[in-house]
């Protein structure tokens, strides 16, 4: 029966982590009371199937709350990558709103509970929507369940190696964000020169009042032209994320 109590909270630790910070998990629009309750019934659910392995005996309450901290690590490693990779969506929609004009418009995102720009929120909304169509929440809570085989309670190896990995997958962030805001990019800086151009040979136009509105309707046209691209993007890098959780997963536990 301890062994049975001892499972059940090193699961409920190892889904905390994954709470704290996983895409839908991590919604602060759930009311908190709600949130624990899913939290005890996955934890509940996920212990009588999932073999608990065990390095280290947790005899000893001193082992047991290091092993319960140990758990929460462990959950959160593996929910910071999939929301590294949505933070990078966010970060691409922010340089898109910086180059178009909108960079003084925020929306209040319900998930994170964060301002981020209009087009970060809809590139946001539409990765989300993306993610759900994967069944990628479903993913997370498989690889924290299949995580025991490799990962035993206690037996993490948080090596040089891990931390390497956590700093080139934060880092690969920025140029996943650069890629997607691109072509946007792009389409507005031509149309800023072209813009130049206009206002040295017909200097009477008020380039500010025509170049802002034309900066938007040219950023707006071109992130619908290219929309179709965006979504296989999308599914393109949420499939990367599984592979990078995969990674982390497996360096954690050599």
């Amino acid at each position: 029966m301890n062994f049975v109590w001892d499972g059940f909270f090193m699961v409920l630790g190892r889904l905390s982590g994954l709470f704290l910070i996983a895409p839908i998990f991590a919604n602060r629009q759930l009311p908190g009371r709600l949130k624990i309750l899913i939290l005890i019934l996955l934890a509940a659910v996920m212990s009588s199937f999932v073999p608990v392995n065990v390095a280290v005996s947790l005899n000893n309450p001193v082992i047991f709350i290091a092993a319960f901290v140990a758990e929460i690590i462990i959950g959160f490693a593996i929910g910071f990558v999939a929301y590294v990779f949505f933070a990078a969506v966010q970060l691409a929609g922010q340089l898109m709103d910086t180059q178009m004009g909108f960079g003084i418009v925020n929306v209040m995102d319900p998930l994170s509970g964060l301002q981020i720009p209009l087009m970060g929120n809809f590139n946001y909304l539409m990765a989300l929507m993306i993610y759900l169509g994967m069944d990628g929440h479903h993913y997370l809570l498989q690889a924290v369940a299949q995580s025991y085989q490799v990962i035993p309670v206690l037996g993490a190896n948080f090596s040089q190696g891990f931390f390497e990995l956590i700093v080139s997958v934060t880092a690969y962030m920025v140029v996943i964000a650069v890629k997607i805001a691109a072509p946007i990019v792009i389409a507005v800086l031509i149309t800023d020169i072209s813009m130049g151009y206009i206002s040295r040979t017909v200097p009477q136009m008020n380039v500010f009042m025509v170049g802002l509105p034309l900066k938007i309707l040219v950023g707006l046209l071109s992130f619908i032209i290219i929309m179709p691209v965006y979504i296989w993007f999308f599914g393109l890098l949420l499939g990367q994320s599984m592979d990078y959780i995969d990674l982390v997963v497996r360096t954690m536990g050599l």
